[in-house]
C-alpha cells in the first residue's frame, strides 16, 4: 500500500524543464513524491475552469479531492499527504480514517474552518496536522483539544539553490523589456525609474494602503511595488488611491526574473492585514531573506517564526503607517544595517528553512504514520 501526495497546484506548461535549466526553483510536490517513491496528483488531473471559479469561492478542492479518493479506491493507497487544507477537508470526509492522512494547514485558524471542524470531529480523520509556525499550532491544538503528536509546527521552505544572493541577472534585454511594461502599466513607473529603491510585492492579504500612507513621509524613497502571485487572484488595495511619485507600480514577473528584481532592491517591505491568517506573507520573506535582503514586515503572531526582529529584520504593529514609516526610513538611512540583516537573513535560511531540511522531516512524519 503506497502513498499519494496531492497538491493544490496547477503546472505551468514547461515547468519541469524550467527547473532542469535553473529558471523556476524546485516543486515541492514533485520533490517529496521522489523521497518517499510515491505518487503525486495535482490540479492538472481536475481542472475545469467554471468550477474552479466555485472552488475558489469556497476555498476547498472538490474535484481534486474526488480525483484523489477515485485513485485511492483503484491503487489502494495506505496513505495520503494533503498539501492544503483545500483538499485535505473533503478527503477527510471521503476517505475517513480507512487511509492514513497527513494535511498542511495554510488557515488553520479560519473561524469558519474551525467552527466546522469543532462541530463536524472532521480533523479526528487527520493522523498528521502540519501547521506553518508555531503560534498558529499552539492554537489549533487548544481549539480542538489535540495532542503535540496530533498537531505539529512544519515552517515552508525555500529552494536555497534557486534564490540565492550570487544568481546570474538575465539577459540585460529582460531589463529593457520589463522597463517598457512598467510604463505602459503605470506613467507613475518611470520617475523612480532605476534609482537606489526598496520592494514590495505579494498579493495574498497585503495592506498596501498603509504602505502607501508610509511612503508619503519619505519622499526621498523610492519604493517599487510588485502585486501579484502565482496562486492567488485579486486586487491589490490601492487601487482608488493617487501614488506619490516615489511609488512605482511593476508587473507580475515570473521566478527566474523575480531574482533579478530582488536583486536590485535594498530592502524588502511586506505590509499585512491583520487578521487569522497569522503567517501569512511568510513565502515573500523568506525569499528575500534568501536573496539576502533585509525585510520589514508586519508583525502577526505566525511570521515572528519567519523573520528574526532585529536580526534579520524589523516587525511593526498593524495598520501603523508611522511606525512602518520609521522602519523604512532607519534601514535607508543605514544601509550598512540593513546588508549585515540580509546576510544573517541568508544564513539563517539556509540553516532553518531550505527544501532539503523540509523534505527530510515531512518524509520522516509520513513514513511514522
Amino acid at each position: 500500500m503506497g502513498t499519494l501526495v496531492a497538491a493544490t497546484w496547477s503546472m505551468p506548461p514547461g515547468t519541469v524543464a524550467g527547473i532542469r535549466a535553473g529558471l523556476h526553483p524546485r516543486l515541492d510536490y514533485l520533490d517529496l513524491a521522489g523521497r518517499l517513491s510515491a505518487d503525486w496528483v495535482d490540479y492538472d488531473a481536475a481542472a475545469h475552469p467554471t468550477l474552479r471559479r466555485v472552488e475558489d469561492l469556497l476555498r476547498l478542492d472538490l474535484r481534486l479531492a474526488a480525483e484523489v479518493a477515485r485513485r485511492v479506491r483503484l491503487r489502494k493507497y495506505g496513505t495520503v499527504v494533503s498539501l492544503s487544507e483545500r483538499v485535505g477537508i473533503p478527503l477527510a470526509l471521503t476517505l475517513g480514517r480507512r487511509v492514513r492522512q497527513a494535511v498542511i494547514l495554510h488557515h488553520p485558524l479560519s473561524r469558519l474552518k474551525l467552527h466546522a471542524l469543532r462541530l463536524s470531529g472532521l480533523h479526528r480523520a487527520w493522523r498528521l496536522m502540519l501547521c506553518l509556525s508555531r503560534a498558529e499550532a499552539d492554537e489549533f491544538r487548544r481549539t480542538l483539544k489535540a495532542t503535540d503528536d496530533e498537531v505539529q509546527v512544519l515552517n515552508t521552505p525555500v529552494d536555497i539553490d534557486f534564490y540565492r544572493p550570487d544568481f546570474t541577472p538575465p539577459d540585460p534585454a529582460w531589463e529593457k523589456r520589463e522597463a517598457l511594461l512598467s510604463r505602459q502599466a503605470s506613467p507613475a513607473a518611470e520617475p523612480a525609474g532605476e534609482a537606489p529603491h526598496i520592494l514590495s510585492l505579494g498579493l495574498s492579504y497585503r495592506d498596501y494602503p498603509t504602505l502607501v500612507a508610509a511612503m508619503r513621509r519619505l519622499p526621498e524613497v523610492n519604493c517599487h511595488i510588485r502585486a501579484g502571485s502565482s496562486w492567488v487572484y485579486g486586487r491589490s488595495g490601492y487601487e482608488q488611491e493617487t501614488l506619490p511619485a516615489n511609488i512605482a507600480p511593476h508587473p507580475f514577473v515570473p521566478p527566474s526574473e523575480l531574482r533579478h528584481v530582488f536583486q536590485r532592491c535594498r530592502f524588502v517591505v511586506i505590509p499585512l492585514q491583520p487578521g487569522t491568517q497569522w503567517a501569512a506573507g511568510c513565502t515573500s520573506v523568506q525569499i528575500a531573506q534568501a536573496m539576502g535582503k533585509a525585510v520589514i514586515a508586519t508583525r502577526l503572531p505566525g511570521l515572528e517564526d519567519y523573520v528574526a526582529h532585529g536580526q534579520t529584520g524589523l516587525l511593526v504593529p498593524a495598520k501603523d503607517p508611522d511606525a512602518l514609516a520609521a522602519a523604512i526610513d532607519r534601514l535607508w538611512r543605514d544601509p550598512a544595517e540593513a546588508e549585515a540583516m540580509g546576510a544573517r537573513g541568508r544564513r539563517w535560511i539556509e540553516a532553518e528553512f531550505s527544501l532539503d531540511q523540509w523534505l527530510d522531516r515531512l518524509a520522516g512524519l509520513v513514513r511514522a504514520l
